[in-house]
């Protein structure tokens, strides 16, 4: 999906998430969902039978009028809570631009799809590869010595 970008126009998270909805299923990923919890966003959708998960931390609370809301969804902002609300709209765009750049890279044959995606792909268990892989990396290059990468913790 290409979007319209006018100087000094205001492009909505929600408009974001569809873009990003729309370049994944575009590429053969299926069952697309995404949802927010506790300053964070997740986008999950599944592609060759496996399950992959995006987190995106979301800046401080938006100000909202009158209640908690969705923060995916537009809204009325309390007069302080418009830079938090532009900075929401920043990390959704660059997580846009990322998705967009790994999935030019799989269609240009630079990398695969796996290559590019492979942190974010959820074990059994829930977790993901990087949840799984980070402590083992973390004690390799700590101690400089290799270890196994994916225990029976990460199932």
């Amino acid at each position: 999906m290409t979007t319209n970008y006018v100087r000094g126009a205001s492009i909505s998270c929600a408009a974001f998430r569809a873009e990003i909805q729309d370049m994944l299923t575009g590429y053969g990923a299926t069952g697309f969902r995404c949802g927010w919890e506790d300053g964070r966003a997740a986008i999950a959708f599944t592609a060759d039978n496996r399950h992959f998960r995006i987190i995106l931390a979301l800046p401080g609370s938006v100000g909202l009028s009158g209640s908690a809301g969705d923060p995916l969804q537009p809204r009325s902002l309390d007069p302080g809570a418009r830079a938090v609300e532009e900075a929401s709209r920043r990390r959704w765009q660059k997580l846009s631009v990322l998705i967009r750049a790994k999935l030019e890279a799989v269609a240009a044959g630079i990398a695969t799809f796996d290559e590019e995606f492979l942190a974010y792909l959820v074990l059994p268990g829930g977790g993901t590869v990087f949840q799984a892989a980070a402590p083992g990396i973390a004690t390799a290059y700590a101690t400089g010595i290799r270890t196994e990468l994916l225990s029976d913790n990460g199932r």
